[in-house]
């Protein structure tokens, strides 16, 4: 039977990686390549590495994102690159870059692509540089498409070298890309893996459109942490852990980590996350326990399609608290999933994806985002 999709990584240095990369699709797909989405860390120069894959392969499309880190299987990748490729029948797949970062001009431009598509059974895969605020994304987004699309991707909020290097259209830029895309069965969900501490609290405000905690329980936010940590507040203020004791808010039955990126000179709580008022919280903590059950549980419904790739977008915010962790979760996955999937990721500062039915934007930065394509 003809394979639909393949992977293949190379963590070979400088133009070896693009050859051996390029060379282990051509030995699944000898003939015609359709479709490559390219990932590669900062050490890879994706001008060599377009020219490289055009050149021994000539696909009909290259979409390319850099990370500072990528999953490959059950491995973690330092340096070096991966890629999936689609040879399935009856794909369409379109591309929109947005270079401007407003809202409007991320609204007009998707509004645009998406004149004259059918939206049923279509999703829009984004890749989100630094240079673009993830709130005006998002809202750029739901003006364009309102709250029952598919929509997942990934997005960083600093730089991890001095370029963050993307690749649409045969061009290596800086910016939005959005894959608009049909013909892929697309199933997404998320692992978090952390405990509550402590009791439950409530969000009591919140400036949602700049991603603030203002109140918790009626007071500033950050005397949560205060009263939690006792005399090791300050050490925990001075050493800046927040990553340490994401905020946990149950709703939709899942939990939801917020994870705090700094504390205000009013005690407010600067976050990433889908943040509402009136809702009830726990400071979390990860545990490697709660983290195999819920791995065995959510891995049930990929593995109940029997087959397929998995695509991964992991969270440096994760792999910092997980520390040596970060590898045996990567192998764990693999050892669930078994060999009739086929698992390739990468490493962002969030990750988000749409739940249509719940008409919901789902944001994370702790968490693991997984779908399956089939």
């Amino acid at each position: 039977m003809e394979e639909k999709f393949t992977i293949a990584c190379s963590e070979k240095k400088g133009e070896e990686a693009a050859k051996e990369l390029s060379l282990k699709i051509k030995s699944v797909f000898p003939k015609a390549v359709k479709d490559i989405f390219l990932f590669f860390t900062p050490q890879c120069n994706p001008h060599e590495t377009l020219k490289t894959i055009n050149f021994t392969l000539k696909p009909r499309r290259v979409i390319g994102m850099q990370s500072p880190f990528l999953n490959f299987e059950d491995k973690i990748i330092e340096e070096g690159m991966a890629a999936f490729v689609i040879n399935k029948e009856g794909v369409d797949l379109s591309e929109v870059f947005v270079k401007e970062n407003t809202e409007q001009e991320i609204e007009s431009a998707l509004r645009m692509s998406l004149k004259g598509r059918s939206r049923e059974k279509e999703f829009i895969f984004s890749m989100v540089s630094p240079r673009f605020n993830y709130r005006d994304y998002l809202r750029g987004l739901e003006l364009a498409i309102g709250k029952s699309f598919n929509v997942f991707g990934a997005g960083y909020i600093r730089k991890y070298a001095a370029k963050n290097y993307q690749i649409i259209n045969n061009t290596v830029t800086e910016g939005l890309v959005n894959i608009i895309g049909g013909g892929v069965e697309e199933t997404s969900l998320s692992v978090a893996g952390f405990i509550p501490l402590g009791r439950p609290f409530k969000i009591t405000k919140v400036m949602a459109q700049r991603s603030i905690i203002m109140e918790i329980n009626g007071k500033p936010a950050v005397n949560i942490y205060r009263d939690y940590l006792e005399d090791k507040f300050h050490t925990f203020i001075k050493n800046y852990l927040f990553s340490l004791y994401p905020i946990g808010i149950y709703y939709n039955n899942d939990i939801h980590l917020i994870n705090v990126i700094e504390c205000l000179k009013d005690g407010s709580l600067a976050c990433i996350g889908n943040l509402k008022e009136n809702v009830e919280g726990h400071l979390m903590f990860f545990h490697s326990q709660a983290l195999l059950d819920e791995l065995k549980k959510k891995l049930e419904i990929i593995k109940s399609h029997g087959e397929g790739l998995v695509f991964m977008v992991n969270s440096m915010l994760r792999k910092k608290v997980l520390r040596d962790y970060a590898q045996e979760e990567s192998r764990i996955i693999k050892q669930i999933l078994g060999d009739r999937f086929k698992i390739i990721g990468i490493y962002a500062d969030y990750s988000f994806f749409s739940e249509p039915e719940r008409r919901e934007m789902n944001l994370e930065a702790g968490n693991i985002l997984m779908t399956l394509w089939k």
